[in-house]
């Protein structure tokens, strides 16, 4: 299993503007944190009529165009996510890019002069970008690869907390049940991240579950329940978060999605 835990920019901003007072070379390494993994997240949706094309262009065309971009070195990865069903209330597709480090979105911007949100030419006549925004990743793992048969979900939140207690909140209650239900093999991989600018933002929360299969996605509600029987008994800080009533963060949208781009 592979898994990256990352502090947050806020957090490590917190940490730099401490270490000022204290001493300089604190400060300095804090700085240095700070240009860490990033993620860029945006929303596309299709003219009316046009959800079909969309995804065709995107999955032909737009697929080997990012894929360029990739071997390219222009970023460290991405995900097409695909809106399973349609609806006037969700996106048609999420597309996630990840940076090693938040300088590196120096390539994105200059691949947006040409080609706004990384649409291909012929897809920008018929869909546009919605939404986006930068975001931290606190914590993401992958245990078997993504392929035609995976299922996702997409989790928005708001979050009701500063942002060093969220992350805390992710890393010792939500991540160890994520990672319960991929000992399972349901879970393939998730993901979690936190906005950058969370003011004004459609979400300050976003986590990406992808499901081995949809026998798999079928069993999330007992999956989660043993899991969470398991760690109740298991796992003192889990326990903790479990028992702490506090309000952390509230759902905005829970929103399945297919992937454009496997091996």
């Amino acid at each position: 299993m592979h898994r990256r835990t990352f502090l947050t920019s806020l957090s490590a901003t917190a940490f730099l503007l401490a270490a000022a007072f204290a001493a300089s070379a604190p400060a300095a390494l804090a700085q240095a944190e700070i240009d860490g993994p990033t993620a860029l997240i945006t929303t596309f949706r299709a003219k009316p009529g046009e959800r079909a094309k969309f995804r065709d262009i995107m999955h032909t065309v737009g697929v080997a165009q990012f894929e360029h971009w990739r071997q390219e070195g222009d970023f460290a990865s991405y995900q097409l996510l695909f809106t399973t069903y349609a609806g006037d209330n969700v996106p048609d597709m999420f597309l996630i890019v990840k940076f090693n480090h938040f300088t590196d979105l120096r390539h994105w911007q200059h691949i947006e002069e040409n080609f706004p949100g990384g649409l291909p030419v012929a897809a920008q006549a018929i869909a546009c970008a919605d939404s986006s925004g930068t975001a931290d990743i606190v914590q993401e793992s992958r245990t078997a690869p993504t392929t035609r048969d995976s299922q996702f979900f997409v989790l928005e939140y708001n979050v009701l907390v500063d942002m060093p207690k969220y992350t805390s909140y992710v890393q010792g209650y939500v991540a160890p049940q994520f990672e319960a239900w991929e000992k399972t093999g349901a879970l393939s991989s998730y993901a979690s991240f936190v906005n950058q600018n969370p003011a004004g933002a459609p979400w300050s929360s976003f986590i990406v579950l992808e499901y081995r299969d949809l026998k798999a996605l079928a069993a999330r509600e007992v999956i989660k329940n043993d899991a969470r029987a398991e760690l109740a008994k298991t796992d003192a800080v889990w326990k903790k978060w479990s028992d702490d009533k506090t309000a952390i963060r509230t759902e905005k949208a829970a929103i399945p999605v297919r992937a454009l781009n496997f091996p």
